[in-house]
């Protein structure tokens, strides 16, 4: 284990043998005060909600035994992530140390095509090989890395749970096609959730996206999510863990509108400058908040500036085939 990452770890179980010596139920936990102080990031690491914990159902901030006793007893789980931060992953190593031994740990990162590539692969940097992740477009493996090395420490399963390029982009650009699965899908979302996701479609597009696009774009995300449910009938073990973007694993419009049973999620969130309290981070969309510093203050419509202007020129004169 990792030095860094084993520091972490036994910082953050200290404090929660310190802070709970019984286990009351989550509304009588009291808050830790930060419970991660050493943070990789540092952008926004003195804001009042860093390295705190925050219960949808608890309306509260709560200790670390809150959430791993939540955990041990849910058997689905969303795992949350910006998937470029660093702390977002070791948070979410740290998490998979509450999941039963033998339980399946299924990633948006890995799609179909990489099933016969990682079958039998024992450890870490051996799985970097064998999916070829540094060609995948993901970020570094080594970002990743602590949740691969408590994968293959505790015997957990690993499950490709996306779908591969060319069967989503088969799907997306032959709306009509599909036009009565993509309105199923939706169909599951509530017209709140919708609107919600064209909404942030939208504004993650800068406002360079036109409707024919945003409308392709929300079928993509609804028929990733459906698949990614669909991948874990392939599941074995006690809990099921799915790792992907806070984008997929919240309430409203991500994953447990296609998945039929109860399901737990966590979204690891970075905090904004201007956004001081939990309710400013519409909380109800997980089950839990975990706030970190930022990765980056970049604006990234100014990042993506050219990108999206091309994406738009592209789009308007090739729109989506019918």
């Amino acid at each position: 284990m990792p030095a860094c990452f084993s520091r972490f770890v036994s910082t953050v179980l200290c404090a929660v043998t310190l802070a709970c010596a019984s286990t009351p139920k989550v509304a009588e936990l009291q808050p830790e005060p930060n419970l991660v102080p050493e943070w990789e990031t540092t952008i926004l690491k003195s804001h009042p909600l860093v390295g705190r914990l925050w219960s949808t159902e608890a309306q509260r901030f709560v200790t670390t035994e809150a959430l791993k006793q939540s955990v041990q007893a849910s058997s689905m789980l969303f795992l949350g992530e910006r998937h470029d931060h660093p702390d977002h992953h070791r948070i979410q190593a740290w998490v998979l140390e509450f999941v039963a031994p033998k339980s399946t740990i299924a990633f948006e990162m890995l799609d179909e095509e990489d099933v016969p590539r990682i079958e039998g692969v024992r450890e870490p940097e051996a799985f970097r090989k064998a999916s070829e992740w540094d060609q995948s477009g993901w970020p570094k493996f080594d970002l990743y890395r602590p949740i691969f090395e408590v994968i293959y420490r505790r015997n957990l399963h690993i499950l490709a749970a996306h779908p591969s390029r060319s069967r989503l982009m088969g799907m997306a650009r032959a709306p009509d096609k599909y036009r009565e699965e993509n309105a199923a899908r939706l169909g599951r979302i509530s017209a709140a959730g919708q609107a919600t996701l064209r909404r942030d479609i939208d504004r993650g597009h800068c406002g360079q996206a036109n409707a024919a696009v945003v409308a392709m774009m929300m079928n993509a995300q609804t028929f990733k999510d459906e698949w990614m449910i669909k991948q874990l009938r392939h599941a074995t073990g006690p809990q099921t863990v799915v790792i992907a973007g806070n984008g997929h694993v919240r309430d409203d419009y991500g994953l447990q509108n296609h998945f039929d049973g109860p399901a737990l999620s966590l979204g690891i969130i970075e905090v904004q400058a201007d956004q001081m309290k939990a309710q400013d981070y519409d909380p109800q969309r997980y089950d839990f908040l975990f706030f970190t510093p930022r990765l980056d203050n970049l604006d990234p419509c100014e990042k993506y500036k050219e990108a999206l202007k091309k994406m738009k020129e592209k789009y308007r004169k090739s729109p989506p085939k019918h």
